[in-house]
């Protein structure tokens, strides 16, 4: 199905960041800790999708990517799992999309994050990577 060293790469790659994130909104740097943030999640993401479905999603929207991980697991019977990722996007659609800006707002734009909203994105990624952890042993323990 999927290479279990591309999940692996991935999976470090989104521990980096979340640590440099971390270490980012310590020194006051929240665009930066932003963007990691954002990069976290995203490659979190994207090695859970690759596990579970073998290929990986062509697309860097977190909501996209959240969205694509609930229909995953309406597919795999695991319906609960896939209604509190839906819950979760919803419920945090707001701070998503501030990440999401970051990833483009990085490169393209002078755009300036407040401190809350550096350490809300962290917070948030620390949250989905938990969730992203108990899809995980739930899906794969069988």
């Amino acid at each position: 199905m999927s290479s279990m060293r591309d999940v692996e790469l991935l999976r470090r790659r989104s521990a980096g960041f979340l640590s440099h994130a971390r270490e980012a909104l310590q020194r006051g740097e929240y665009d930066l800790a932003c963007f990691f943030a954002e990069q976290a999640l995203q490659l979190r993401l994207k090695a859970l999708l690759l596990r579970m479905l073998g290929v990986l999603p062509r697309t860097h929207g977190l909501r996209e990517l959240l969205g694509i991980l609930s229909g995953a697991l309406g597919e795999h019977g695991r319906r609960d799992l896939a209604r509190e990722v839906s819950g979760l996007a919803r419920d945090f659609r707001s701070q998503l999309r501030i990440l999401e800006e970051a990833y483009v707002g990085s490169r393209y734009l002078a755009r300036e994050y407040a401190p809350e909203d550096a350490s809300e994105s962290v917070d948030l990624v620390g949250r989905v990577c938990r969730l992203i952890d108990r899809v995980e042993e739930e899906v794969f323990r069988d």
